[in-house]
């Protein structure tokens, strides 16, 4: 398993290190997969590698108690890359309105943003006023293809699953969502 922390380990900021590996103690593998493919970003002139899927366990809530603010901000962000659509719902609604005090979220939102469950859709686009449009630009400007890839899949979700319901794409919120990114 101490390959696959030290490989998690960069999915956040190097100064976050003792906050995620007391977060990854407590999480137990829930199959003999742990993690699918990644992508990279840029943060802050260093690269982080984040699971495009986790095939893990959520701690206890007896567990979660146990871990502070930051730490469980890192353990949500974390399970926004679960294999449950429900399980990535709900650990956004958790982490959502911190943005702007842990700057290293947005990739997580930016990534659930390209992302086809229209649920976690609607919370992203309920909740964008509350996150500084400052910190989403800067890291959209250090990383252009990333987001180009986010607005592609935006764009295809829409026409494989939502085009009968949403005829025209600026109805469908992952639309609303890159909309308000870009402007």
């Amino acid at each position: 398993m101490l390959f696959k922390t030290n490989k998690l380990l960069k999915a956040f900021p190097t100064e976050l290190k003792e906050d995620v590996s007391r977060v990854l103690s407590m999480i137990k593998q829930s199959n003999k997969l742990d993690f699918s493919s990644r992508f990279e970003v840029n943060f802050s002139g260093s690269k982080l590698i984040i699971p495009e899927r986790i095939y893990m366990n959520e701690p206890s809530l007896l567990q979660y108690n146990t871990l502070t603010d930051r730490q469980q901000v890192v353990l949500n962000c974390l399970f926004t890359r679960h294999h449950d659509g429900f399980i990535r719902e709900e650990h956004l609604k958790k982490i959502i309105n911190q943005c702007n005090d842990y700057n290293w979220i947005i990739p997580y939102i930016i990534q659930l943003t390209g992302e086809y469950v229209i649920e976690i859709l609607q919370v992203i686009n309920d909740n964008l006023d509350s996150i500084d449009k400052s910190i989403i630009k800067e890291f959209i400007a250090e990383n252009a293809t990333f987001y180009n890839t986010i607005e592609s899949r935006v764009i295809s979700y829409w026409n494989c699953n939502y085009r009968s319901k949403y005829p025209a794409i600026t109805d469908y919120v992952g639309y609303e969502i890159i909309e308000y990114f870009n402007a």
